[in-house]
């Protein structure tokens, strides 16, 4: 590794792992834009289940390369047209979003898609114990609460003010997401659960109102989440290729699916990508009570539209793991790491409809 490695050597995959790219078709595309491709070895970032990310030099500066990974992409997945529109318009009103380079459309460079980006220095919030022995029961805290001012930042725009109104359509983004995710489900070639089948036949019958709109990540959750590891202060929110005009509840039930507490099921506490069950995280109720108290979301009808929001997005994450798993059974030896979300899946289902019974939250 380079002496100026601006991160963590870990958090690079082994580049005999990594996945190439042509260097001098990306040489070409740069010098046609004006901008240079710095003579810098190969590095792919490690982790992550989605696209895949490169760190590169741009005409002297560190930028992150961003691209889906191979194969068949799920409709509205890996999005990166939709990534670079979304932080063009967010990245000059919002620090915590990076600022995007380039953008190009064009398969035939890279084999895909791709955007580059500014590179944001600091430590990602990856994994159960992102601060190491320096985590304690106050810092657990603050980065349960992080999340949630992160949200409240991000929904407080106007999508007008802004300039975000092509994000997405204005109404109808509930019914667009169950039957997205529905569909999703039964393309799925795993067994799908029952759970499965009785969770999305009754939010088929609930339908909450499209009473609001926001900006939204989408599918936000801690570890897309930089920060400054001095500070906890964020220096950037990460993976922005879902972003749309959305209910601001989505978001939220998002960043609470993910939020796995001790007496979820194993299967799903075993994927859990956060601190959620360290000492001094808030739970996913007070979680949820600290946003509504900051974004004044407490009308009557609020609590059901939640909770509607909340089982989708366990829903969408059950789903998620029966793709994933789909890969293991697919190639176990190049997908060992998938396995464990076969187990996982019919947890989320469950806790879906604990959610729509009046669970949780």
């Amino acid at each position: 590794m380079a002496a100026d490695l601006p991160l963590d050597p870990a958090l690079i995959r082994d580049p005999a792992q990594a996945l190439p790219f042509d260097h001098a078709a990306l040489a070409r595309y740069l010098a046609a834009a004006g901008q240079t491709l710095d003579d810098t070895p190969l590095r792919q970032f490690a982790g992550g289940y989605g696209n895949l990310n490169y760190l590169i030099r741009v005409s002297g500066r560190w930028a992150v390369l961003r691209r889906p990974p191979p194969g068949e992409i799920p409709k509205g997945a890996n999005d990166m047209g939709r990534e670079h529109r979304a932080l063009s318009i967010l990245s000059p009103v919002w620090p915590q979003a990076p600022r995007p380079l380039a953008y190009c459309e064009d398969a035939g460079v890279l084999g895909a898609p791709f955007l580059i980006s500014e590179f944001r220095a600091g430590l990602p919030l990856h994994g159960t114990a992102p601060l190491g022995a320096a985590m304690t029961p106050g810092t657990a805290r603050a980065l349960s609460l992080l999340q949630t001012d992160i949200l409240t930042q991000l929904h407080a725009f106007d999508p007008a003010a802004i300039g975000a109104l092509g994000l997405g359509r204005a109404s109808g983004f509930a019914e667009r997401t169950l039957r997205g995710w529905s569909a999703r489900l039964h393309s799925a070639g795993a067994g799908v659960p029952p759970e499965a089948v009785a969770l999305f036949d009754r939010l088929g019958q609930v339908g909450p109102r499209d009473a609001r709109l926001s900006v939204i990540h989408n599918d936000f959750k801690l570890d897309n989440v930089v920060v400054d590891p001095m500070t906890l202060a964020p220096n950037a929110v990460l993976d922005w290729d879902m972003a749309t005009l959305g209910a601001p509840f989505f978001d939220l039930a998002t960043m609470l699916s993910y939020w796995a507490e001790p007496d979820d099921p194993a299967g799903l506490r075993a994927i859990n990508l956060t601190h959620s069950q360290a000492p001094g995280a808030l739970s996913r109720r007070a979680l949820a009570e600290a946003y509504v108290r900051a974004t004044g979301f407490d009308s009557p009808t609020d609590e059901a539209d939640l909770r509607f929001f909340l089982a989708l997005a366990f829903g969408k994450l059950g789903v998620v793991c029966l793709q994933l798993y789909d890969k293991f059974r697919a190639d176990p030896e190049g997908n060992r790491r998938n396995e464990k979300f076969g187990s996982a899946a019919p947890g989320a289902f469950a806790r879906g409809l604990d959610v729509l019974d009046g669970g949780l939250i």
